[in-house]
């Protein structure tokens, strides 16, 4: 099927499916049927349609025994976004079509997503930029030193909590000496801000560690000099296992965990 004839067929959904795996990079079944607030099975009918379009390309692990399919936006998908976006003024991203996955989304905007869905009215992820998009706000905020892996705005019980969110990536370099790899690359996290002349303009800073020794180190390092914004870290695993706005966040100094929504009060 031509690209001219595909992009003509595409409805509303099939053009925001489209839209979010030029921007996202690869997504699931799942991770679309969260985003678009459909069925897993209508999804996936969307999904197979763009793919025997040429509007996206899939492929699966053979080590993965779910056996998921993991879609990518194409080269004449990404044309399609592109042109389309031309013709009616608006801005081409940057990069489209050609993003790795944000480490952030699988973290926490997908499950936020989730969460939304499953609260409808009593709180939502009202906003939610992607890591380039990003770093051109913290640009416009005259904060190009920082780099973070994404912002939002969460709404929950009538407050409201503006965030950025950075994910520790693990020890830096390919050869760590033993004893140095649980605080490798920490001081990245947290060097922006320290280098800030100003309060950052969100609510909480979010600082999600590749596990509880690292978290700790964290922790221990912002204890002893704090940044001037409010500031949070939680880990992979206990995003694993609990949804992000519950009480998973630990603020430094303090001996529990806060919800989501309560780490900038």
């Amino acid at each position: 099927m031509g690209d001219q004839g595909a992009a003509r067929r595409l409805s509303p959904r099939r053009w925001r499916i489209l839209s979010y795996l030029a921007q996202h990079g690869s997504a699931s079944t799942l991770d679309v049927a969260l985003v678009c607030a459909v069925s897993r099975l209508t999804a996936h009918r969307d999904l197979v349609w763009l793919h025997e379009a040429g509007l996206v390309r899939r492929e699966r692990s053979p080590e993965d025994r779910t056996h998921t399919w993991w879609y990518e936006v194409t080269a004449e998908g990404t044309e399609v976004l592109r042109r389309a976006l031309t013709a009616s003024g608006r801005p081409v991203p940057l990069r489209l079509g050609q993003r790795p996955s944000g480490r952030a989304d699988a973290l926490l905007f997908l499950p936020l997503i989730e969460v939304s869905r499953r609260n409808p009215g009593r709180c939502e992820l009202f906003q939610w930029l992607a890591t380039m998009e990003t770093s051109s706000w913290l640009r416009q905020h005259d904060l190009a030193q920082l780099r973070a892996d994404g912002y939002g705005i969460w709404l929950q019980d009538g407050r409201c909590l503006r965030f950025l969110v950075h994910v520790d990536r693990g020890p830096v370099g390919d050869v760590v000496a033993e004893h140095e790899r649980p605080a490798s690359g920490l001081g990245g996290l947290l060097a922006g801000y320290r280098r800030a002349d100003r309060l950052v303009a969100v609510g909480a800073v979010l600082l999600i560690a590749q596990d509880a020794e690292r978290e700790e180190r964290l922790q221990a390092d912002l204890f002893r000099g704090p940044l001037p914004n409010a500031v949070a870290t939680t880990t992979r695993q206990l995003l694993y296992r609990h949804w992000p706005d519950e009480q998973v966040w630990q603020v430094p100094g303090e001996g529990g965990r806060r919800c989501l929504v309560e780490v900038g009060y």
